[in-house]
């Protein structure tokens, strides 16, 4: 089977040769691996069934520690994400302008996927254009008092952003662009909980994710979603609003074997394999085990794509980083 075939076995909740995955690891990492296995050919043995591009939202640097996004929030340099300033400093859109995302820089990237990977799931991903979009515009404390004390504010919002969606969703479809999904991403969740609580949620976001999948399969492309925390809450409503496939699955903050039991059958689960306990802090045979178990208990009749919740970060010792690559690429169902 191709990688592609594999995915959407998952899809229909069927299993297959081996358990589809992907597999990213962070630079500082990779050298070590390459140092273990006295070259780079192990990159090559990596074979991630996702593909995809997105969004790029960094508009240029401001200097050696700062960059502007297309919103006009400003940004600290790296790969954490701490805004210095956002432009929206009261709870009104008066004067502000929304970026034109529509352009042929940004969208281009989508033309070539399935060409260029035609044995892969392809996706276009929009990340930090919604949630967390109304808190880099706002900040992240006023947007939560915002839904309390700034409803109309907050609905206004929440449209505008839905409507920027929207029209990248139909800017691809008038470009002819051939992708197996369309991947939005938010964190909404925390430890334990949403960030927001339920009731928000249910109120200001999902009326509008629902508008915005189903736009996504009215084109006949899967819905793929990246939500970090602790989303068990609203598993059902995702699944009702036409989640295919929910990433990344985070072991810290909820009970996946669970998840995998009420929820196994009707929506297919990306990531499982913990990043915050077992890469960093276990043992090679804890990290091999944990592979075993999401094989075994998560890819069970299908409906599961494997990977690490994160990147393999530089906190992961390296013989970990090596148990994980091995265990992950090797993987059978049997």
């Amino acid at each position: 089977m191709t990688p592609k075939e594999r995915v959407y076995a998952a899809l229909r909740h069927e299993e297959s040769d081996l358990v589809p995955y992907n597999l990213a690891i962070e630079e500082e990492v990779a050298q070590r691996l390459s140092l273990h296995y006295g070259s780079d050919e192990w990159r090559g043995w990596i074979v991630n069934h996702i593909v995809g591009s997105g969004i790029e939202w960094r508009k240029a640097d401001l200097d050696p520690e700062h960059f502007v996004d297309h919103w006009g929030t400003v940004w600290l340099q790296g790969n954490i994400f701490h805004y210095t300033d956002y432009p929206l400093k009261e709870p009104t859109l008066k004067g502000y302008e929304f970026p034109d995302l529509c352009t042929e820089q940004q969208l281009s990237p989508a033309d070539t996927l399935a060409q260029d990977f035609p044995d892969r799931f392809t996706l276009f991903n929009m990340g930090l254009m919604f949630f967390e979009r109304s808190w880099a515009l706002r900040g992240f404390e006023n947007i939560l008092m915002d839904m309390v004390d700034h409803p109309r504010f907050c609905h206004e919002l929440y449209d505008r952003l839905m409507q920027t969606h929207l029209d990248i969703i139909a800017a691809l479809v008038r470009r002819g662009a051939k992708l197996d999904a369309i991947g939005f991403g938010d964190d909404w969740g925390q430890q334990k909980g949403l960030i927001m609580g339920t009731r928000y949620w249910r109120e200001y976001l999902k009326p509008r994710l629902k508008t915005m999948y189903g736009a996504a399969h009215e084109h006949g492309w899967h819905v793929w979603i990246h939500t970090c925390g602790d989303v068990s809450p609203v598993v059902e409503d995702l699944i009702e609003i036409g989640v295919d496939i929910l990433n990344p699955l985070q072991p810290e903050a909820m009970d996946t074997h669970d998840l995998k039991r009420r929820y196994g059958d009707r929506i297919t689960f990306n990531g499982g394999i913990s990043t915050q306990q077992t890469l960093p802090r276990g043992t090679p045979d804890d990290v091999r085990r944990e592979v075993r178990e999401c094989i075994e208990v998560l890819g069970a009749k299908g409906g599961y794509i494997m990977e690490p919740t994160k990147p393999v970060l530089p906190d992961v010792p390296t013989e970990n980083a090596v148990a994980v690559l091995e265990a992950v690429i090797q993987n059978s169902p049997s």
